[in-house]
């Protein structure tokens, strides 16, 4: 049922009719000059003309109803969609927008609509969260939303809003099909809410209006349009100099209305051109400025082309003013504006630049050298690949565009600018007008000068395949940090025709460096240049012979098992060091101990942080990993002194065959953990210097986004969905998207999927699993499990101190995570206890449980990392919030890591990689087999086992003591029938059946 109360809609509980009031049904009367008009909207089919809906309980007649205080208001002054109707309400708070192609008839275009412009008002007093689900398929006139990237939909994940008195800020969402979801919190008041944000009309005016009397600087009314709308024209020069000594540029932002951030960017160069900075430019250059070129389609809510250019490209006053523009100026240079919704990621600068009659890339690398480097916003340039792909020399021209019609009359050089809005806010639009003036103006003054650098050179460098070349390259930048203004990028070409990009990073004193590994024998061509720093080198690198193995991968024959890059096969064991490079007690002497134990018992993967302790940070300003210190951070630099130290670290752990779950943001310290200042920014700054600067070596297993990540933001452990789950699949993207060499990537989780809370504490379906969240999703390549450490058959004994039993629902863990299809890695099962230690809060294990928890794991198809009490690296930590009770560095055990060694001893003595678990068995034991070859059977408890043998030959069984590490005597046995399996006693045992071929008795 809906009563009208004071014009708003309430739903009643418990009722099903509907009424209407009249209230409910007024709209403003005239809807071509309104101000704004409220949306109607229709629920269960019943079309309400109102969306004012207030939440509270009030009582009427005995019900209980709820309200809510929402509009959604659709401007006058570039409104949409315009059409009521467009707008219905899906759930309580929920509204479905179908958002539209405002000009009429067919779009020329194939990507989602792109302009949608509202005003979201909240009536009360306090916050309402409100989720959007927009349509973006233009009633299903648009075609492809996912199969090229100019289609766009599944990165169209994201939504601007302006709160009341506050910026323009991304809130990112998801998407399906044609339809963006994205929720927000509507403070009371009006949130304009966007695709982009918006830039009206009216701040149009506004900006023309506020420009002072510059003496530089003159402003006419160039026109009017079909609408009857002012066109503006800005033209700024010093006119102190002889015009006719001088060249034309003519600069044009907003030809098509939706494309908001060439309004912005026009701000910026208007300021800059203004500026003190710029006389010199004043003095050689008229700059003649349209800053906005459709101006109906701005005001109409227009998407694309309409009010300007489309379908006739001279059927309106304003294209008609443009094109007596170009024939006034005759100009030189014709700059365009534009902005686009995909690739979101991508930018891209057209140009005009030819050398003894052919086109060339000069241009636009020189260009980008001087622009700062679109890599902070997780941004590229669309130019890399192929850069004359975008040079309009040579091109054949049509007088139907503006540009062309310019060119092909006038000799104009035409330059132009497609920047996407994902990622990039309105300060940074301004910013980024301002430095394509500067990057555009020097780069022609260059070449018309004739003083373009040539790219440099380099010698022929001889690397063999899999091994890290490091390339150590010197640069002038004008950018004041460089860690977040410049790149060095590489673009590898193979003997085969496949091109890597690979990026390099800054290492402090004017030095980039770039690591780049071959992965193909022959001869590699290679040019390295810079954005936002002056660098442009060529070469060639001969590649022959191999290095090593490779990198880790998915193992091509079991999609549950690992292999190298060649192909050989690869058994993880872990160990866990979180704070390896800068726990304070881990001395180097320490430190190799360690590592040789380690390697010693076949660990050869270790769990680390990149900066985990920050009280070592604190005391030490060489383990701070960033600028400024730990007390007075700057976290848009990083400290080159930290960063070499882990560089040595990587490289010793390569050298002894140690391999690396790097854990990428750690969510217990320090800056992490600060939601005011560890933002998203910098969060992505941080991964990407990361990646640059690891990525190229080959002992990286795993990228761990984090430990528990369920602490994400802010260290509390609370499981926040969809916010954190929605966190690590679009944080895991981002490392696919940027990891040159494609490491696989996971999360480390603490709370299940199947979790009735948010807490670690809460109650849960068992058995406990993750695949619920991530087991779908493409990015993250692994599923690591957090189980084992309590639970059924687990006690903690008071006398020693530890918890021993074993949890027997582990296997089921892994085997409803093993469904997905991807390899399952326990990384926290139990943490060996040592005697007469401390005891991390009962968090310490006795080997033999260790031993029992990590033969189920592998039998069960998984595999695991271990850790041991004395050297989890994390004494700073502990004996902070652990006190009086004392922990150091000790590379000890009670045993489990000799129990650990024989298990990796017994499995790489197989073919493990072509075992998979076998489930339809009897009994008490859980077995791996290669059906009819290979059956490897642990009893965690001795027990009984029954197994279908029919088809099969003779076997030879051979019991094998996890204990000791000890077989016993072989014996044969006849296959072709369902055989019973007896444990010799009620320890743990496994039993190895291999079958025998033909032929060999």
């Amino acid at each position: 049922m809906y009563i009208s109360i004071e014009g708003q809609v309430a739903f009643v509980v418990g009722t099903d009719s509907c009424l209407k009031s009249d209230l409910c049904n007024k709209t403003t009367k005239d809807t071509k000059a309104r101000k704004r008009k409220v949306i109607p909207f229709a629920f269960q089919g019943v079309a309400l003309l109102s969306l004012c809906l207030l939440v509270s309980m009030v009582s009427l007649g005995g019900a209980e109803v709820e309200t809510t205080p929402i509009s959604l208001i659709s401007p006058e002054d570039g409104g949409t969609p315009r059409d009521p109707d467009k707008i219905t309400v899906s759930k309580y708070n929920e509204f479905l927008i179908r958002a539209s192609y405002e000009e009429g008839g067919a779009s020329p275009l194939k990507h989602p609509v792109s302009r949608m412009n509202l005003l979201c008002k909240n009536d009360g007093d306090q916050d309402v969260k409100v989720t959007l689900h927009i349509d973006l398929s233009d009633d299903g006139r648009r075609t492809d939303f996912d199969n090229r990237p100019e289609a766009g939909m599944p990165e169209r994940d994201f939504i601007f809003i302006r709160p009341p008195g506050k910026g323009w800020q991304q809130v990112n969402g998801n998407t399906k099909g044609w339809v963006l979801s994205v929720s927000f919190n509507a403070v009371p008041g009006e949130t304009q809410v966007g695709l982009s944000p918006e830039y009206s009309y009216q701040d149009y005016l506004n900006f023309i209006n506020a420009l002072s009397g510059h003496a530089h600087l003159e402003k006419r009314i160039l026109g009017r349009s079909d609408g009857g709308r002012e066109h503006w024209q800005l033209t700024i020069t010093d006119p102190s100099i002889d015009m006719s000594k001088k060249r034309t540029i003519l600069w044009h932002a907003r030809e098509h209305a939706y494309e908001t951030f060439s309004s912005y960017a026009m701000e910026g160069l208007v300021r800059f051109l203004l500026s003190d900075e710029a006389a010199g430019y004043r003095q050689h250059y008229v700059f003649v400025i349209d800053p906005v070129v459709n101006v109906d389609g701005v005001y109409e809510g227009f998407e694309y082309r309409g009010g300007y250019d489309f379908p006739d490209p001279r059927g309106t006053a304003s294209a008609q003013l443009a094109y007596e523009t170009v024939d006034r100026l005759k100009p030189d240079y014709f700059v365009t504006w534009h902005n686009w919704i995909a690739p979101r990621d991508t930018n891209i600068v057209f140009y005009t630049d030819d050398k003894e009659g052919k086109p060339v890339s000069r241009a636009f690398l020189r260009f980008i050298q001087f622009y700062p480097s679109l890599r902070s916003f997780g941004h590229r340039w669309g130019n890399d690949e192929d850069p004359l792909r975008y040079n309009w020399s040579g091109r054949s021209l049509s007088l139907h565009n503006i540009h062309q019609y310019a060119m092909k009359q006038y000799g104009t050089k035409v330059w132009g600018w497609e920047m996407p809005w994902w990622n990039v806010g309105v300060q940074d639009a301004v910013e980024g007008g301002a430095q394509f003036a500067k990057a555009f103006l020097t780069t022609i003054g260059e070449i018309r000068e004739g003083i373009v650098p040539e790219s440099t050179e380099n010698p022929d460098l001889q690397v063999s395949k899999w091994s890290m070349h490091e390339f150590t390259v010197r640069g002038q930048t004008g950018f004041e940090n460089p860690f977040t203004k410049t790149m060095l990028v590489g673009q590898f070409t193979s003997p085969s025709g496949k091109i890597k990009r690979i990026d390099g990073f800054y290492d402090g004193e004017n030095i980039w460096r770039l690591r780049f590994v071959p992965d193909e024998e022959g001869e590699w061509c290679y040019q390295l240049r810079g954005e936002g720093v002056e660098i442009l080198q060529h070469g060639k690198i001969n590649c022959s012979g191999t290095s090593g193995n490779g990198f880790i991968r998915i193992h091509p024959q079991n999609r549950l098992s690992f292999s190298k890059d060649d192909g050989t096969p690869f058994f993880p064991m872990g160990d866990t060091c979180y704070g390896l490079h800068d726990d304070s007690p881990i001395t180097n002497d320490l430190r190799a101990a360690y590592l040789k134990t380690r390697r010693e018992h076949h660990f050869n993967f270790v769990r680390m942080s990149v900066g985990h302790s920050h009280e070592r940070a604190q005391r030490d300003s060489d383990f701070w990993a960033w600028g400024g210190t730990a007390d007075q951070p700057d976290l848009d630099r990083f400290n080159p002194v930290f960063f070499r130290s882990l560089d040595t670290l990587f490289h010793r752990l390569r050298d002894c065959g140690m391999n690396v779950e790097l854990i990428l943001l750690n969510f217990y310290r320090l800056p992490f953990t600060d939601v005011a200042i560890w933002t998203p920014e910098r969060e992505r700054l941080w991964l990407h210097y990361l990646l640059s600067r690891y990525a190229a070596f080959d002992n990286v297993f795993l990228w761990t986004l984090a430990n528990e990540y369920e602490t994400h933001p802010d260290g509390e452990y609370r499981l926040d969905i969809p916010g954190d789950i929605d966190w690590v699949k679009e944080t895991s993207r981002y490392i696919k998207k940027h990891d040159p060499y494609n490491h696989l990537v996971t999360v480390h989780p603490v709370v299940s999927s199947t979790a009735e809370g948010p807490s670690p504490r809460d109650s849960f379906e068992q058995p406990w699993q993750i695949g619920g969240f991530f087991g779908d999703e493409s990015a993250l390549d692994v599923l690591s499990q957090q189980t084992g450490q309590f639970g059924k058959e687990t006690t903690w004994d008071e006398n020693l101190n530890c918890w021993v039993g074993d949890d027997e629902n582990l296997v089921r863990s892994l085997k409803a995570d093993l469904r997905y299809g991807k390899p399952v890695l326990n990384t926290e099962n139990g943490y060996e206890y040592q005697k007469n230690g401390s005891t991390e809060r009962q968090q310490v294990h006795h080997p033999d449980k260790i031993r029992r928890t990590s033969w189920r794991i592998v039998c069960a198809g998984g595999y695991f990392a271990a850790g041991f009490h004395g050297s989890i690296g994390h004494s700073d930590i502990w004996n902070r919030i652990d006190a009086p009770n004392l922990y150091t560095f000790r590379v000890e055990s009670e045993g489990a890591d000799k129990h650990l060694r024989d298990l990796y001893q017994f499995f790489n003595a197989l073919p493990y990689w072509k075992l998979r678990p076998l489930d339809d068995t009897v009994g008490d034991a859980v077995v791996l087999a290669e059906e009819e070859k290979v059956y490897v059977a642990f009893f965690p408890r001795g027990g009984e086992l029954e197994l279908e043998l029919k088809g099969i030959g003779p076997m030879k069984q051979k019991w094998f003591n996890p204990r000791t590490g000890e077989f016993g005597n072989e014996t044969t046995i006849q296959g072709g029938k369902t055989q019973k399996f007896v444990a010799p006693d009620e320890k743990d045992w496994t039993l190895l059946l291999t079958v025998t071929a033909p032929g060999s008795e």
